[in-house]
């Protein structure tokens, strides 16, 4: 999967930080063939909704204070937030969520730790 840093990293990561975030890029593009959309889907299928179409999805690296050393050994607080505009069966709706929360779908609600925007149709 195509994982980026954020457009201001140099104001968010320390040195150190900024080589683990390579190597998290690097181990999810050589090691996690699922797409951003796809990633999406099961997000917004937790938050309850059937995700019909996502018009956009991005993937970037960020800190998680829940998580430890999830992508590799010296990748520390490091996660990826997928990031999502999408065409559901309710309306439309702008979601966020933790991939190592996405990873647990079905396991572990993780909900409350989404972001999440819905916009419905109005009669």
């Amino acid at each position: 999967m195509k994982v980026t840093l954020p457009k201001d990293y140099k104001e968010i990561f320390t040195l150190a930080q900024l080589e683990a975030a390579k190597q998290v890029i690097a181990h999810e593009k050589d090691n996690d063939e699922e797409t951003p959309a796809g990633w999406a889907k099961m997000a917004i299928a937790e938050e309850g909704s059937y995700p019909e179409k996502i018009l956009e999805a991005t993937a970037t690296i960020c800190r998680n204070c829940r998580i430890w050393n999830q992508y590799t050994d010296d990748s520390r607080d490091l996660d990826v937030w997928i990031e999502a505009t999408a065409k559901t069966s309710e309306g439309f709706m702008e979601i966020g969520a933790y991939l190592t929360d996405i990873w647990q779908s079905g396991a572990t609600p993780y909900k409350n730790q989404m972001y999440i925007v819905k916009y419905t149709k109005t009669k």
